[in-house]
């Protein structure tokens, strides 16, 4: 393959703080092609901008490893639609920009947590003592 794009929705709560990950490993044998970063994203709502957090997969081998290692955190939205508490949590792993050919990765899960956090908390793509929410396999 040359693109990789692999994307997912789900339904979370507004005022929520959620992570993303993948659990990933790669064919010890016919892997090729991952010298250029990978990038996890995700985004709450329709509009705005994606948390982008890239990832290294030249190094991955055959055991499933979870990525990004600092997992890529999505903040809640600011107060519009305050009327509305559901939302939608877009998220993907993607290398669709250098158009090079690539095999051999293997995408066991992606993680959802939805982390415990304030209305206003920090940004921050770096785990803390919060990070201990509830799982979802989406």
């Amino acid at each position: 393959m040359c693109w990789l794009d692999v994307s997912g929705e789900m339904p979370v709560t507004k005022w929520k703080t959620y992570e993303v990950s993948f659990m990933l490993s790669m064919n010890t044998e016919n892997s090729f092609g991952w010298d250029d970063p990978v990038t996890v994203m995700a985004r709450i709502g329709e509009e705005g901008e994606y948390t982008r957090v890239p990832i290294d997969l030249s190094k991955l081998k055959g055991e499933e490893v979870e990525f990004p290692p600092d997992k890529c955190r999505v903040e809640p939205k600011s107060e519009e639609n305050a009327k509305n508490d559901k939302e939608t949590l877009y998220f993907g792993l993607y290398e669709v920009w250098t158009n090079k050919w690539k095999g051999g990765l293997r995408i066991h899960k992606a993680i959802v947590r939805e982390i415990p956090a304030g209305k206003y908390a920090s940004t921050s793509n770096t785990p803390s003592d919060e990070s201990r929410g509830k799982e979802i396999a989406a």
